[in-house]
């Protein structure tokens, strides 16, 4: 399970999900699906409104 202590940043996102889609050939809705699913366990609220802006502004960077 991935430590979640800390509130990751907007570039922590950008990296992890950037490392999905070339390592899984994902575009990035489908690298968005996954950390959804496997990283906020289906709430994007999970870990609080913080990590969850920081998400949010890591996808809007990376559709850029």
């Amino acid at each position: 399970m991935i430590n979640h202590a800390k509130v990751q940043n907007a570039d922590y996102f950008k990296t992890y999900l950037t490392l999905i889609m070339d390592h899984r050939e994902f575009s990035l809705q489908e690298a968005i699906d996954f950390m959804v699913s496997s990283y906020f366990f289906n709430n994007i609220e999970l870990y609080g409104k913080k990590p969850k802006q920081q998400f949010e502004l890591a996808i809007q960077q990376l559709s850029i």
